[in-house]
């Protein structure tokens, strides 16, 4: 394929009825760790937290996979986690990533920084309807560069300071007057908007007698995230949770296409409602630095799929069905330069 082509192709999924999917290398693209960043901070600081003999001792266990440089997920499917371990490991992981998205943050209000994902939002047109975006990640990236856009955010929360979960009331809060239609009565106006959907959690979620909420400057060690492990397929059954999960099922079903951002094709939450639909032939883009075992397999299997990701600093690599094309001089995959090229 040449460049025109594949900028066709790529022009083709800016429009209506495209979900987009964000997993964590659009997050470490703006400087949130990722994986193995993670891993690190877990090792420093996990075993301060332990005296137990048996918690030391599943740690123990969990750090010599980890040395021997297994993944922290297969790593966390390999050793069960007692429930001390566990909850430290989610309250280092929430305080390490909430530290990163709070100087992202800062850096957004005080410096003028541009997100990715803002100049993303800006090629497409939100006015008609809402957008669909799903995100496995738990920082508040996505909410920021959609304000930054004057676009509001449904999280399923409805308010400011302490937003109460309310999952069929939510929309409503994105309305913005009404529209008299001659002889078909009153309708409903909304602003612009964007329903982003969180299947494992966010920083800004927490828990307060049973209740959950969404408080932004709420202490993050306590949040609502599921971390890697056994145990996040236990969690994600749970309120918040479950709603986001099933939410964000329909939504892919109900797609006509897809954008998937730094998504590895690892999570067993949104798999297999993706995966079918992509194998029935709906269309998707993906754009990745690097694309998993799972991701290439898929690629191979089905016709739809088009693949943009690194080769080196200088070139990218397209890939569908039928083979490989490399573009030179050219970081495609990158949400910026794709955007500059392409539009």
């Amino acid at each position: 394929m040449d460049i025109d082509t594949i900028k066709k192709i790529i022009q083709g999924f800016f429009q209506e009825g495209t979900v987009t999917i964000v997993g964590s290398g659009l997050s470490l693209a703006e400087g949130i760790p990722g994986m193995r960043d993670l891993a690190k901070e877990l090792q420093t600081k996990i075993p301060t937290l332990l005296t137990d003999a048996n918690d030391i001792n599943i740690w123990n266990q969990i750090n010599d996979d980890l040395i021997k440089g297994i993944g922290l997920e297969e790593t966390l499917h390999n050793t069960k986690p007692s429930t001390y371990v566990e909850e430290s490991i989610r309250k280092v992981t929430a305080k390490y990533i909430g530290d990163a998205d709070n100087y992202i943050f800062m850096d957004m209000i005080s410096n003028g920084r541009a997100l990715r994902f803002s100049e993303y939002l800006r090629r497409f047109n939100i006015r008609n309807r809402d957008m669909i975006v799903i995100t496995t990640n738990y920082d508040r990236l996505i909410e920021y560069a959609c304000e930054i856009n004057d676009i509001m955010v449904d999280t399923l929360f409805v308010g400011k300071y302490l937003a109460s979960y309310k999952p069929d009331q939510s929309k409503y809060s994105c309305c913005v007057g009404m529209q008299q239609r001659k002889g078909k009565g009153a309708t409903l106006q909304y602003a612009p908007k964007i329903t982003l959907l969180k299947p494992h959690g966010c920083l800004s979620w927490h828990l307060i007698n049973d209740i959950p909420y969404s408080i932004m400057n709420y202490p993050m060690e306590n949040c609502l995230i599921i971390t890697p492990g056994l145990n996040k397929y236990r969690e994600g059954y749970s309120v918040p949770f479950d709603t986001h999960r099933g939410r964000a099922n329909e939504e892919i079903d109900r797609a006509q296409q897809y954008i998937i951002i730094g998504y590895g094709f690892g999570d067993d939450h949104l798999e297999t409602h993706l995966v079918r639909q992509l194998r029935s032939g709906k269309p998707a883009l993906i754009l990745t630095y690097e694309l998993s075992s799972n991701a290439e397999r898929l690629v191979g299997e089905c016709n739809n799929i088009t693949a943009i990701s690194h080769t080196n600093n200088f070139d990218s690599k397209v890939t569908n069905a039928e083979g490989e094309t490399i573009l030179s001089g050219i970081n495609l995959w990158d949400l910026h330069e794709m955007i500059k090229e392409v539009f």
